[in-house]
């Protein structure tokens, strides 16, 4: 019976490395037009030209931003990818040594 709380397998880790991985990959495949403003100041007319910078520097602002987001997932979903081995490698340290203490019995 679990006393509740937290518990982390290996498997768990590793796909939500995986998934997480695979987010950061395709975040900036999935959204070409946000790295360069397909509006230019001639689009927005010559009434409100004026504003296509604000609109083209809002751009550029998201787009940056999306990148960040996505370096940040790599990010995260590597140091899941590690901390799920470390994880492994603990329980089969753990794992033989509790055998060997028990075969001393």
């Amino acid at each position: 019976m679990s006393g509740g709380g937290y518990t982390a397998t290996t498997e768990a880790l590793s796909a939500a490395a995986k998934t997480i991985g695979d987010l950061a990959e395709h975040l900036l495949d999935d959204n070409p037009d946000l790295q360069t403003a397909q509006v230019t100041a001639e689009k927005f007319g010559r009434a409100h030209g004026a504003h296509a910078t604000k609109y083209t520097a809002g751009a550029q602002a998201l787009w940056a931003a999306v990148s960040g987001y996505s370096s940040t997932l790599g990010s995260f979903g590597t140091n899941l990818g590690t901390a799920g081995a470390s994880y492994s490698a603990n329980e089969d340290s753990q794992s033989g040594t509790i055998t060997n203490a028990g075969g001393a019995l």
